[in-house]
């Protein structure tokens, strides 16, 4: 049984990781880890059942049928009739209750939905002094776990009542058959004692499918809810088995639609651009233009609705997402980091780095200067989510972790968005070199970031506005001078 909970558990996550990044977007964290504790731990609970239940159950009736028919084997061959049909009958008289205890599973998914999302939500409830509101949320979700609870617990209730009925009938009606029996003269009074001694054993044998059917639902209700998840379609599916071959890393759009909300106008429509071979590009735009956006259709966290990216001639629909990420380094705006070591989260660019090289990353972000001054310098745990650190201090450290792919392709969206001015200063020559030898998209609220790009690209609600150098953009006077203009506090460059 435990290997079974092991295999469960490295099923039940690796068909989540096949999932789209929107489909975490729905779902609570502590919801989808409440399912896969709870489905393993019905596993182990039907693998018990099994063994020291349903086989101790059935191996009694058998037993007793079978020491019935050596004294009266008609009455056997009725008993054992009786006791087919009373199993057949338990299994679907008591159907009812499956939708019971999966609503009850629900319940408590529920509470582990809503305590993950306080728990990891904390700072904002003490900034707020809303741990009493938090208090109240909880409850309300507990009270409904109650009320689950009892409605399933009212159905075993109601399927114990009918059960005790059918054995005080099926009891009586073996005393008058033996009665009956004795007053013919079928058998003697031995044998009729006997039968009826086994009959009563039987009963009791009987009733034990009462607990076997408790359980059973229960299991069922904790597995339902994972395994519609684990049989539920990824979004995102790779084309073929064939990998990306990255020569020089040019990467077109062409004739893109996509939007996010259908029932609204395309975000993109009949959107094109091409980004040469090792050419830096820099994005700028408001907020919602698109720029995000980009990045992640060209990593396949969503698909375009129509049109095509292209990666050196190559649709990325048709290749493997796994060879597509591997040829892309990406720093998001909010980095990323484990519950684990430094130097672990650094080398998750490069799994079997090197102390040295992750060492060298680090010095080149920048965040060895930070990392030597710690007790446990790269050993030391960063917590969850990376909290131990500060804002800057996970952006180097995420930006070291880019460095250490070494991948031909980098995206770097709002990379130096974390950072003072000084430590951006610091990482600007970092990134100046990762980004040599590469193409480089650059998404950037800080026009500083990107102004010795070899192009920026304006973005204004999913079209291109404005294209150019630094200094060509600025000639113009449109929407990226006037961007500059306000950042530099009024200041154009001639």
């Amino acid at each position: 049984k435990t290997k079974a909970a092991k295999d469960i558990y490295q099923e039940s996550f690796g068909a989540l990781t096949q999932h789209s990044l929107n489909f975490y977007s729905n779902n609570f964290a502590g919801s989808l880890v409440s399912q896969v504790n709870r489905i393993s731990n019905a596993a182990i609970g039907f693998w018990n059942m099994i063994v020291f239940k349903v086989l101790f159950v059935a191996t009694s009736i058998l037993a007793t049928i079978i020491g019935l028919s050596f004294l009266i084997w008609q009455y056997a061959v009725v008993i054992a009739i009786l006791t087919l049909l009373f199993a057949i009958a338990s299994y679907y008289g008591t159907r009812f209750m499956r939708p019971r205890f999966k609503e009850r599973s629900l319940a408590y998914t529920a509470i582990s939905a809503k305590l993950s999302d306080s728990i990891s939500n904390m700072l904002a409830v003490k900034s707020d002094s809303h741990e009493g509101f938090e208090i109240k949320r909880l409850k309300a979700t507990t009270q409904n776990m109650v009320r689950k609870e009892n409605k399933a617990r009212d159905g075993m209730v109601q399927v114990s009542s009918v059960y005790a009925l059918i054995f005080v009938l099926m009891k009586g009606g073996a005393l008058i058959a033996s009665i009956w029996a004795a007053q013919e003269g079928i058998a003697n009074i031995a044998i009729i004692y006997l039968a009826l001694t086994y009959t009563f054993n039987l009963l009791e044998e009987l009733w034990g499918i009462n607990g076997i059917l408790r359980d059973y639902y229960q299991i069922v209700g904790d597995s339902e809810e994972m395994l519609e998840t684990m049989n539920k379609p990824a979004e995102i599916t790779d084309g073929s088995k064939k990998k990306l071959l990255v020569n020089g890393g040019k990467i077109i759009l062409r004739n893109v639609y996509f939007n996010h909300d259908k029932d609204k106008d395309d975000l993109f429509s009949n959107f094109n651009v091409t980004i040469s071979t090792r050419q830096k590009v820099g994005m700028v735009g408001v907020s919602g233009s698109g720029k995000t956006t980009l990045t992640k259709l060209l990593l396949r966290f969503m698909d375009v609705d129509s049109g095509s990216i292209e990666i050196d001639k190559q649709d990325i629909k048709q290749v493997t997402q796994k060879s597509l990420r591997q040829n892309i380094a990406y720093v998001p705006q909010e980095p990323l980091l484990f519950h684990r070591s430094l130097a672990e989260n650094i080398a998750y660019g490069k799994l079997n780095a090197t102390q040295k090289e992750i060492e060298k990353a680090a010095k080149l972000a920048h965040a060895a200067e930070f990392i030597e001054k710690l007790p446990n310098k790269y050993e030391t745990l960063v917590g969850e989510r990376g909290v131990k650190l500060s804002g800057g201090q996970r952006q180097r450290i995420a930006i070291a972790r880019a460095i250490l792919k070494d991948a031909p392709i980098l995206v770097l969206d709002e990379a130096t968005s974390a950072l003072d001015s000084e430590s951006e200063k610091l990482i600007q020559d970092a990134l100046t070199k990762l980004m040599k030898n590469r193409t480089s998209i650059v998404i950037a609220h800080r026009l500083s970031t990107i102004q010795k790009m070899d192009r920026i690209i304006v973005l204004d609600k999913g079209k291109i506005v404005e294209e150019g150098s630094h200094k060509e953009l600025l000639a113009k006077k449109g929407t990226y001078a006037k961007l500059w203009a306000h950042q530099s506090g009024g200041f154009i460059e001639e």
